[in-house]
């Protein structure tokens, strides 16, 4: 597998590395990002990183910059757009593990994502920082092929795979 590591945080230095991808390897139709845990202890309050603020930033840039590839692939197949945020599994609601905050934002950027790109396939998935990397594989894999369009966001954890609904208040 090839690999492309940024050398710096800025958006000039990811648009060079953009091109140089669409040069050697094609033009990108899929883009998933795996965040890396940040986990502050349980004393204190909401966590909130500096280096989290930093890639959450380069991922906004990342689809800025990946508009028209992900679009023109969606013309010939299934393109997506994919974050796999690591709070709890639970979008955040367990509160038996004390995540960091900025993390979150990446649901936010992937449902903006489906409105603004109807024809990609977009999907926030929320894991358990518990499961081994091949659970969080499978998990993965599995929502990519999911045939559902109407989700835009799962996670997995203690109850298994759930989603967000909106019920009525009674």
């Amino acid at each position: 597998m090839n690999r492309v590591t940024l050398q710096d945080a800025t958006e000039e230095h990811l648009q060079q590395q953009l091109a140089a991808i669409a040069t050697h390897y094609g033009n990108v139709g899929a883009f998933i990002h795996i965040h890396p845990v940040f986990q502050a202890n349980h004393n204190s309050s909401v966590a909130y990183f500096p280096e989290e603020k930093a890639i959450i930033k380069q991922v906004f840039f990342i689809a800025k910059h990946l508009k028209k590839s992900l679009n023109a692939a969606a013309n010939h197949g299934r393109s997506c757009f994919c974050t796999v945020a690591r709070l709890d599994g639970a979008f955040g609601v367990e509160h038996k593990v004390n995540f960091g905050a900025i993390g979150a934002g990446l649901f936010g950027l992937t449902k903006t994502m489906i409105w603004e790109w109807p024809k990609v396939y977009c999907r926030a998935i929320d894991l358990s920082p518990d499961f081994s990397a091949e659970t969080s594989a499978q998990y993965i894999v599995a929502e990519l092929h999911d045939p559902n369009r109407y989700l835009t966001e799962v996670a997995y954890g203690s109850q298994g795979r759930v989603t967000l609904v909106s019920v009525p208040d009674r």
